[in-house]
Parts: structure tokens; C-alpha cells; sequence
């Protein structure tokens, strides 16, 4: 029998390639290598593994395998501690941002675990010449043939193959000395199997809770009759200036222009921009083909006018115009930057369950390679795949994966998420981290928290009761925002021009929010949801349970539907329901947290205008200073957010998990920021 030609997903995406050779059989090849009492067992195959998993050929001693030791991640409370100096007022650190390459030093791992791993290799007959660090500092690097790796671990090396067909190398556990191994995470190729993509199987997995966070939507026969006095029926960026008391812009420092995520095969549509800037804002005076800087991540598709290489037909979507129609006016002319995320291929097809990984990747290259609780790099294992280039599909991006080709803007708004349920522990947690350290560079991630309450209608648990809180609005490093509408304050009485209207949580849809099953309770944030509990959890028709679940797994909740402990969300609110919006030829009246994570955006956008303008850098992290300043809010107190067949949580008087701690008072919040 002989090896025809293997393909094995190893660490960082890279790949081996095991040329044809002939099994050896001899003794040799068999020999088993004997523990000494120094050496320590790292890791081994889980129980679940020969239940997915073959092992099949003995790999041939002279085979060359690209080893990569994984350095235990270091300074992440320290990352944490710092993050909240640089955001506190009086401390050392306070409005000193990181640069990403000093980040990057400061998570490297301590030079004391590079020396032992070193030491140990070099003690093992690895010449210093051989051994290499990751530019992440992640990673120790070396080529090893296989003789040399089993030596070194103490291990077996064999091809695994999976029942889709995808093979992989490993060994079934592997050991290293009692001292090496405080210093280090795990080894690649080591024990770990992970799926490559073969042929089109990706087309059969199931997508698992990802979603832009759809709105409500209402298409209007013609153009709505839109003034000073109807902005409780159609909503506008005049409305929301108004309401808010919002100056208009008058500066764009270069710099600072406004991120907007897109994804899913939502697309802008150049026309459609020009027909809204001319038709509800003719006064700011908006050139004709204003449009956003695109930013295209892995062969995305920007507008639907752009060029498109696949040939797949790109469709306009209400999402992209909800976005830049309710944000761009209110920051101009300051400017937006669209990201906008993969191929046409996984876009069309949504053959990924992973997300955010390409576009993390895109802003910092570190990522692309950082590794951290057991993951590293883009996932390929099915629970959270991630789009993979080169693509080989037809009219797929053939290039390679890009990796820090582009600056983050100093906020982003993205109005997407999924179920916290349905990726690995792993997987978020590993996203988490990322989102803490683009927030000690300065830049802040605005997320809308969800239209579905604390769940949809059937949730977690063998009965479908336990809350479904979601992410990316669980990282307690992203800004979660919730949704609320406006109504008159006296519906018999005349309409006033611009008359100050009562806010409440909206609902058309019930406003996302709830208490990770992954995070807990952000430090920031402790007091005030104590007062919430304080105020109602006598009166809540159910309880909470008082432990994490891991990787979703809901039997270990015996009793209480959520999370008392973990991190809570949303932080703020804004306006989400009945905006004016422009797309495929047509207006349109639409509702989501989708419209308050981009006013959100716009607001911080316009606070980073007048910082900069003192000589200021942008807010970055703001949780904390947000938190202890609630008269920068207009606290709501009516509403409540249904879902997983419950009444949800109720508004309270100050922070509650149906809109945080209310809607922007801006003038107080600009003074509060721009004291900061």
C-alpha cells in the first residue's frame, strides 16, 4: 500500500503534503518509545474521537512536519487591568493607547517560557539555527521529520480519516518534560484532528443562529411625508438630531471616519445613496457620488454596481442602506468606510458557521495566528468554520487569506450577531480577546444587541426555556446597544415641530438583552445590575441559575432560565424602529437594533470630532467612564423584551437589560467624553 498523497490541516492554516512513499514495517517503525518518569502527559485524543475518527497508515519516519508549539498566553489580566487604567481618569496610563505592535509585545509570552521551550528543543538535538518565534510571538517554530517529533513527544504518528473523507495527522497523546509544560499550550501536529474542506461538503453544514439582526420593515408606496412633525411615524437623521440633541457636523479630521461591518451578502447600492442624500437631506450639500471608502475583506463584493469577478449576482440589501442612511447624515461630512467580508461564494451560499474571524484577521495580522484556549487561526472544524482562501470554488477569491491589510477606523458599527449556543466556548472566548485588544489601541466596537428579547420563541434546555443570550454583544468588551421608539406625549393634541417626544423600549420587536452563559458580570457593570436585581428579582416570574455552561450544554441547568453572574447587556439604547430608508429603488420604513448600533456609531464618531479637535485621542473604551455617569442618558423605564415563552425582563429605573442605561443625552455625554 502506499501513501498517495495526504493533505493535513496544521496550525495557521498551513499544509503538509506527504508525497508517495512505501509504509515502513519493520521494527524500527514499530518501536515503542518509553515514557521517562520526567515527562508528563499533555494531551490525548478526547473520548469522542474513534467514534468520528480512523486511524489508518503509520506515517514513515523521513517525513518532514512543520511543528509549531503554542506559548501559553500571556498578560490577559494584565491586558485587562490595563485597558481600564487607560480608560479611568487620574491613572497612569489614562488615554495612552497601545499601538498594535506595542499589543502585540505586550500579550507576547514571557521570555522565560521561550528560553525553557528553546532549551528543551536544542537539549533534544534541535539546532538553534532550526528554531524560529512567530512575528505574533505565539508560536515556537520548527521543521522536524517524523522520527525526530515522536522522539521528542514520545508519541505515534498515523493519518486519521474522518467519515467525510477529510484526513488528518496526529498521534493519540503526547508527552513533554514536567517543566516545559507550565510554559506552553499545545503542540501541532500533536493530538488534536481537525477537518480540512474537501470537495463541496461545506455545502451540507447548517449555519447555527448567524444572522444580521433582522429589522422590521415596511415598504411605503411612495416618498413618506416626512417634517418636523412626524418624526413619531417616519424617523429621519433630522428626528434623531433633534431628539438627541445633536449638533450638526460641521468637521471631518481625517481618520476618523465612521466603520460600518457588512456581511452576508448585504450590499450597498451606489444610486440608491444619491437618491436619499438629494432627497431628505438636500441642505448638506452631499456631491453627487459621495460614497463610503470600501474596504473589501478576502474578494468581497462592496456596492452592487462594483465589479464583481464571480459572476454571482449581488443583491441589494436593506441592512447595508439602514446602515449608512440613518449614520451618514448625522456625522457629515465626515466620512464612512464600509468592511465588507469574504467572497461571493460563502457570501451567496452561507457555507461557513463561523464569523467575524476573516475581518479580525483583516484588521490585525496578528490574529490571523494568534492562539488561545485550544484555537488557533481561522476554525475548520465544522461546529465554527470559517471561509477559507485561496478559495476554490468557482468565482472564489483565489488569493491568500489577508491578514492586517487594513487599519481599524476608530469605531465600528456592526449590526450582526448569532446565538452564544451555537460556536464553541473556544471560539468566542478566543474573539473576545481580540475585541479587548482593539479596544486598548483606541477603537471602539458598537454591536446592535438582537430583536428577538431574551430569546426566540423555543430556546435552550430540554423544555425550551433557558434564555438564549447572544454574541458578539456577550464580549463584555463590545458596546451592546438595545432598541427603543419614539412616541408623542399627548396623541389627542396637535403635533408641535420638533416637540420632544416620551422614549420607551420598542415594541414592534422586543429589544435583545440578557446575561452571557460564557462571561461574567463585567466589573463596570456590577453595581448597577445589582440595582436592577434590587428593584425587580422579587418580582421576576422566574429565577436565575448561578454557574457558566460550557459549550451550550444546558443539562447541567437544573433550575432558573438565566445566567445571574453573567456579563449583561446591552449597555445603552437608541432609537430602532420606523426609519426612513432608500434601497433597491424604493423607500422604506424599517426597525432593529440594526438602526441603533449605527446612531450609536454616528454619536461616538461626532464625540471623536470635538476630542480630536482639543488634541484628544478617540474614547476607545468607554464602558466604564459610560457606567459611572448616568446623567449622560435619558434613562428608559417602560418596556419590557419577551422571548423564550416568557414575559422578559422588565426597564427599571437606571440599568436593565432591556435598553443598559438608557438613550444619549448629548450634550452631557460630550462633556463627559471630552473631560475624559
Amino acid at each position: 500500500m502506499l501513501f498517495r498523497c495526504l493533505v493535513a490541516a496544521l496550525g495557521g492554516g498551513l499544509a503538509l503534503q506527504v508525497l508517495a512513499s512505501p509504509l515502513l514495517t519493520d521494527a524500527r517503525a514499530m518501536r515503542k518509545r518509553e515514557v521517562p518518569g520526567s515527562h508528563i502527559l499533555h494531551e490525548r485524543h478526547m473520548p469522542h474521537i474513534p467514534q468520528r475518527w480512523t486511524k489508518r497508515d503509520k506515517l514513515p519516519d523521513t517525513v518532514i512536519l512543520p511543528m509549531r508549539i503554542g506559548l501559553k498566553q500571556s498578560n490577559l489580566e494584565a491586558g485587562r487591568d490595563r485597558l481600564v487604567e487607560i480608560s479611568t481618569p487620574g491613572t497612569v496610563h489614562y488615554g495612552k493607547h497601545m499601538t498594535a505592535e506595542e499589543v502585540i509585545d505586550f500579550f507576547a509570552p514571557p521570555q522565560a517560557s521561550v528560553d525553557v521551550v528553546t532549551e528543551w528543543l536544542v537539549g533534544s538535538g534541535f539546532a538553534p539555527e532550526r528554531i524560529s518565534q512567530s512575528v505574533n510571538k505565539q508560536w515556537i517554530q520548527f521543521d522536524a521529520t517524523v522520527e525526530e517529533a515522536e522522539d521528542l513527544l514520545f508519541t505515534e504518528y498515523h493519518v486519521w480519516e474522518h467519515s467525510s473523507g477529510s484526513r488528518d495527522i496526529s498521534g493519540d497523546r503526547y508527552h513533554v518534560p514536567g517543566h516545559v509544560q507550565e510554559h506552553i499550550d499545545y503542540v501541532t501536529p500533536g493530538a488534536r484532528l481537525r477537518l480540512n474542506r474537501i470537495k463541496d461538503d461545506s455545502k451540507d453544514l447548517k449555519k447555527r443562529g448567524l444572522q444580521v439582526v433582522r429589522p422590521d420593515i415596511t415598504k411605503l408606496p411612495g416618498f413618506p411625508t416626512v417634517n418636523s412633525t412626524s418624526c413619531d411615524v417616519y424617523v429621519t437623521a433630522d428626528c434623531t438630531r433633534v431628539q438627541y440633541s445633536i449638533p450638526n457636523g460641521t468637521t471631518a479630521a481625517p481618520g476618523n471616519e465612521l466603520g460600518i461591518f457588512e456581511s452576508l451578502d448585504d450590499h450597498y447600492s451606489k444610486a440608491d445613496l444619491d437618491v436619499y442624500f438629494s432627497t431628505l437631506y438636500p441642505y448638506l450639500d452631499v456631491p453627487k457620488g459621495t460614497y463610503p471608502e470600501e474596504r473589501l475583506i478576502d474578494g468581497a463584493v462592496g456596492a452592487v454596481e462594483d465589479n464583481n469577478p464571480s459572476g454571482i449576482p449581488i443583491p441589494v440589501g436593506l441592512e447595508s442602506s439602514l446602515d449608512f442612511d440613518s449614520a451618514w447624515p448625522l456625522i457629515w461630512p465626515q466620512k464612512t468606510v464600509l468592511f465588507q467580508e469574504d467572497d461571493e461564494y460563502y457570501e451567496s451560499t452561507g457555507n461557513f458557521n463561523g464569523f467575524f474571524n476573516t475581518f479580525l484577521d483583516a484588521i490585525d495580522g496578528s490574529y490571523c495566528t494568534y492562539s488561545a484556549y485550544g484555537e488557533t487561526g481561522d476554525c475548520t472544524d465544522p461546529a465554527c468554520l470559517d471561509p477559507a482562501y485561496p478559495d476554490p470554488h468557482p468565482g472564489g477569491y483565489k488569493g491568500q487569506l489577508q491578514c492586517g491589510v487594513y487599519k481599524p477606523t476608530n469605531v465600528i458599527s456592526i449590526s450582526y450577531g448569532g446565538d452564544e449556543y451555537g460556536l464553541p466556548d473556544s471560539y468566542l472566548k478566543r474573539q473576545c480577546d481580540e475585541w479587548m485588544k482593539l479596544s486598548l489601541q483606541g477603537v471602539t466596537i458598537v454591536t446592535s444587541s438582537g430583536d428577538s428579547g431574551v430569546g426566540p420563541d423555543t430556546c435552550n434546555g430540554a423544555d425550551g426555556k433557558i434564555f438564549d443570550p447572544g454574541f458578539p454583544v456577550d464580549c463584555p468588551y463590545v458596546l451592546a446597544v438595545g432598541s427603543t421608539e419614539w412616541n408623542r406625549p399627548n396623541p389627542s393634541a396637535p403635533p408641535q415641530p420638533w416637540e420632544k417626544l416620551d422614549e420607551i423600549a420598542t415594541r414592534r420587536f422586543p429589544s435583545g438583552g440578557g446575561f452571557s452563559n460564557i462571561f461574567g458580570v463585567a466589573g463596570y457593570q456590577r453595581d448597577a445590575v445589582k440595582a436592577y436585581f434590587d428593584q425587580v428579582e422579587d418580582s421576576l416570574p422566574f429565577k436565575g441559575y448561578h454557574h457558566f455552561v460550557v459549550d451550550g450544554n444546558f443539562s447541567s441547568v437544573t433550575g432558573g432560565v438565566y445566567h445571574h453572574g453573567g456579563r449583561a447587556y446591552p449597555d445603552v439604547a437608541a432609537v430602532g424602529d420606523r426609519q426612513v430608508v432608500y434601497a433597491n429603488g424604493s423607500w422604506w420604513l424599517i426597525g432593529g437594533t440594526s438602526l441603533s448600533s449605527p446612531v450609536w456609531g454616528a454619536v461616538l464618531t461626532l464625540v471623536n470630532e470635538q476630542r480630536i479637535a482639543a488634541g484628544k485621542g478617540p474614547v476607545g473604551y468607554i464602558h466604564p467612564t459610560l457606567y459611572a455617569h448616568p446623567e449622560a442618558f435619558t434613562d428608559i423605564t417602560v418596556g419590557s423584551n419577551p422571548g423564550c415563552g416568557s414575559p422578559g425582563f422588565p426597564a427599571a429605573k437606571g440599568w436593565d437589560p432591556v435598553s443598559g442605561l438608557g438613550s444619549p443625552n448629548f450634550p452631557v455625554l460630550l462633556k463627559v467624553l471630552l473631560d475624559k
